[in-house]
């Protein structure tokens, strides 16, 4: 790797950890932090899926609404 290109690195608390880091923690450690990403992408995913849901939600609304407008 040349001095220009940076190593991986993955931070955690306001910390940045390089990979032999990451090597070194205990084996509880790297299970928590699979599951610490896998919930941040479950919760990003679901914030998503709401974003969504609400826009699709006005959007019949809007359209109901105009169905009684037209009466």
């Amino acid at each position: 790797m040349s001095k220009k290109e940076k190593e991986p690195t993955y931070k955690l608390f306001d910390k940045e950890y390089n990979q032999e880091e990451l090597n070194a923690l205990t084996d509880e450690q790297k299970t928590m932090i699979q599951h610490r990403d896998d919930l941040l992408n479950k919760i990003g995913r679901a914030e998503f899926n709401l974003i969504q849901m609400r826009f699709g939600l006005k959007a019949f609304e809007d359209g109901l609404k105009a169905t009684f407008e037209e009466e």
